[in-house]
């Protein structure tokens, strides 16, 4: 990878390049103003940037008087990032410029093996690369993992699921050992999209509700994700389902209870037979509901406890909003179930449903790459969404 020019270059330069990054394009009246300098000492950062291929002139906007208006952005040869997410079934790749250009978007499903799957993605973003040739360095890879993923990856830890994924993954991609690998929990990777780009845009404290194969929360407190001591924060799954000793509650309990697999497993003793069940989760609530004269009962329980688990959470952690996202959240009955229970429970949280499509955690990875490097070239003068983002250490 060619090296990043961060350290040749001026302290008002890497706050004028933080303020392109933030506006992705802006006039040297807009960066002056923003910054807090003179027009002249933004002319001068600007050339300095530019001889770093870490900003450009965009275009000439012709003024109201006759007088061209110069308008800046980051260089598309400042270099490029991916986000991968491996998921429970399905593999997606974003690859996106640091000027915001998505220059490439795959998806690839996969038998739901952890480390055949990281080997499989490996390979993809090994084609991704070789695709986008050497006009541009790549920079930086982000990894969302349905996995905990803890705060330290460096080879001198006991081995874990995600270290193997990341191995496996790292030599699959056969990347240069220059660029730098980071890993976040899936659900962790949709909240940075939905806060970025979503309901929680503009809300400095607010959570992402998953609801799907698991359950899981992303929080974020005065605007940054928080990941907790051990990289667990918002892990649902291992909160009991029962308090009694009487009854038996596993590690997991509540994902196993209330993910989509759990409601399939209710809804199948009255599936017709003969009737084939299909794939997705949407599509099977969709047949459950025209086939299962049970089925609008048991969805509505199961929306209701997982109402219930909601207003837990924000009882907890008093968010001004919770978005309801997953594989779940696409079907109508079951999310306005939960949004009434949650409602009845909760007097200050507002709830909605997120907008984002499925490739918000792919999405989610390729912001926080993104943000690692504007942070690395910006220093200081450039705020990223997660304070200190996992970074994949190879064993020496």
């Amino acid at each position: 990878m060619q090296e990043l020019a961060d350290a040749r270059i001026s302290d008002v330069a890497r706050a004028i390049f933080a303020s392109l990054a933030r506006a992705r394009q802006a006039t040297r009246k807009m960066i002056a103003e923003d910054v807090g300098v003179s027009l002249p000492t933004v002319t001068t950062a600007l050339a300095e940037l530019s001889g770093a291929r870490l900003a450009t002139e965009l275009r000439r906007e012709q003024g109201a008087r006759g007088r061209a208006t110069l308008v800046y952005g980051i260089s598309p040869l400042a270099g490029w990032i991916m986000g991968i997410d491996i998921g429970a079934t399905q593999i997606t790749l974003v690859a996106m410029g640091l000027d915001g250009t998505e220059l490439d978007r795959q998806n690839l499903d996969h038998g739901g093996a952890p480390l055949q799957a990281a080997g499989l993605a490996g390979a993809l973003a090994q084609k991704a690369a070789a695709r986008q040739g050497g006009a541009a360095p790549l920079r930086a890879v982000a990894l969302a993992l349905n996995q905990i993923v803890p705060r330290r990856l460096d080879g001198g830890e006991t081995p874990t699921v995600p270290h193997a994924m990341v191995e496996r993954f790292a030599t699959a991609a056969a990347l240069d050992a220059t660029v730098p690998l980071l890993v976040e929990n899936n659900v962790n990777c949709a909240a940075v999209t939905e806060h970025q780009h979503g309901l929680m845009r503009d809300h400095a404290d607010a959570v992402y509700f998953q609801i799907g194969v698991g359950i899981g929360v992303g929080i974020f407190c005065d605007g940054r994700l928080i990941r907790g001591g051990h990289g667990a924060s918002g892990e649902l799954a291992q909160v009991p389902v029962s308090w009694s000793a009487d009854v038996d509650s596993p590690r997991n309990a509540i994902e196993t209870a209330y993910g989509s697999t759990g409601l399939i497993a209710r809804l199948r003793p009255f599936w017709p037979s003969g009737l084939s069940m299909p794939g997705s989760i949407t599509e099977v609530l969709n047949v459950a509901l025209d086939e299962i004269a049970q089925a609008r009962g048991i969805i509505t329980e199961h929306g209701i406890a997982l109402g219930r688990l909601a207003a837990a959470t924000a009882t907890l952690l008093d968010p001004s909003i919770l978005v309801i996202g997953g594989g779940l959240s696409r079907n109508g009955l079951l999310t306005e179930t939960m949004a009434a229970e949650f409602a009845a429970r909760t007097r200050f949280t507002r709830i909605d449903i997120s907008r984002l499509g499925r490739h918000a955690t792919a999405d989610g990875a390729a912001i926080i790459a993104s943000e690692y490097l504007n942070r690395k070239i910006a220093d200081r003068h450039y705020r990223t969404t997660i304070s200190n983002p996992p970074v994949w250490t190879p064993a020496a």
